[in-house]
């Protein structure tokens, strides 16, 4: 099961990279192409390092383990893209190919050490590499060295990220992070676990559940990073059937104090053939017009109305916030009232909309279709609205 997973977040990871590429080809920065790296290598990485794959392999390769090598040594290539995209995020270009050579300086090195310590260690090819050799000491210095490279390097790059993260506004980036974070954990743990396999086994003990945990966590590291990092590119595509259908849901419910105040102010819609077919839009265009009979109502609020309304709300115990929207409700509804009857009032602050909703669409549709539904069924807005004809001209 562990060689299926790791080979689907192989291929996960590779097609990602592909994407990303494509996605950015106009804008290849030094960044871009890092990132690409990391994910290609890591993701070549972990679907030829699975069980299924190194037993294939291990039919032809002239050296012994000599995929698992390779499956390694391309994790390192990973995390060397992971150091530079670290260096073009945090630096110049100048300091930031500095620090990408010193990086391939001390990944060229780990790379000849394990690749000496594996040749050295003269041992057959053995599906259960780790139960079978772990407690050779150039086995276990392998898996030290390694584990401690690849640890280090996507450890530091999660850490790098929190601070990323808090500077970004898009939450689509922000939760590609965070994945990407959970990813990083999830390679922390992996290389926790192979330095325990490798402690545990050189001292004469078989790896037992450490070896089938490490797998999970590579095959978790590949699949989050691989889906954090394309994030941006799909997540919106993903969510639009339900943006879609929330849209029109609102849309729905916010139709019936649309209509009211359509059918008193006819000026303030557009035609019908305007709103096409795109939700979101429908849905933003009734909130606007809706807003916008708010301001063509403004005269004809009845002055008294909104303290009427907020001292039986206070009354009547309710919250702040259903005490704005039933005084909002009542002056809307009572300025048709007035409108209907030719009678303009002297407008003052008190009739202005509440000002404390978020000016994003879908709040807004919510607390207008709290509005419409305490005009409908609020018995204080009913109360005040009585009150306010009685000052209406016969």
């Amino acid at each position: 099961m562990t060689s299926v997973v790791l080979q689907a977040a192989g291929t996960i990871a590779v097609l990602a990279a592909i994407a990303k590429l494509v996605q950015s080809r106009r804008s290849l920065t030094p960044s871009v192409l890092h990132l690409c790296g990391a994910i290609g290598a890591v993701g070549v990485s972990a679907a030829l390092v699975a069980q299924g794959t190194l037993d294939w392999v291990a039919t032809w390769e002239p050296v012994p383990n000599l995929g698992r090598l390779v499956a390694n040594l391309l994790a390192i290539v990973a995390a060397v893209c992971v150091h530079g995209l670290l260096a073009h995020l945090l630096h110049e270009d100048a300091e930031a190919r500095r620090v990408v050579r010193v990086q391939v300086v001390v990944a060229a090195l780990a790379a000849v050490v394990m690749t000496v310590l594996l040749l050295s260690a003269g041992i057959p090819f053995d599906p259960d590499f780790l139960a079978a050799f772990a407690d050779r000491p150039p086995v276990a210095a392998y898996l030290v060295v390694f584990s401690l490279y690849i640890g280090w390097a996507t450890l530091a790059f999660g850490w790098f990220l929190r601070h990323y993260i808090s500077q970004t506004s898009s939450r689509w980036l922000r939760a590609g992070l965070r994945t990407i974070q959970a990813g990083c954990v999830a390679s922390g743990c992996w290389a926790a676990s192979k330095i325990a396999v490798a402690v545990w086994s050189a001292t004469g003990h078989q790896p037992g559940i450490l070896d089938p945990i490490g797998g999970a966590c590579a095959a978790a590291c590949v699949a989050l990073v691989a889906l954090g990092a394309t994030m941006p590119v799909w997540g919106p595509r993903a969510v639009l059937p339900w943006t879609w259908w929330r849209a029109k849901h609102l849309d729905r419910r916010l139709r019936p104090l649309w209509s009211r105040v359509a059918e008193e102010l006819p000026q303030i819609t557009l035609p019908a053939g305007a709103m096409g077919s795109n939700a979101q839009f429908a849905l933003y265009r009734r909130v606007v017009e809706v807003r916008d009979a708010q301001l063509v109502l403004r005269p004809y609020v009845h002055p008294e109305v909104s303290a009427w309304a907020r001292r039986a709300a206070e009354d009547a115990g309710l919250d702040e916030r259903a005490a704005h929207q039933t005084a909002e409700a009542a002056c809307l509804v009572t300025a048709l009232d007035a409108h209907a009857a030719g009678h303009r009032q002297d407008p003052d602050e008190t009739s202005a909309p509440y000002r404390g909703v978020a000016s994003d669409t879908h709040t807004e549709a919510r607390w207008l279709i709290e509005v419409g539904r305490a005009i409908e069924r609020s018995p204080i807005v009913s109360e005040v609205r009585e009150r306010a004809r009685a000052d209406l001209p016969a």
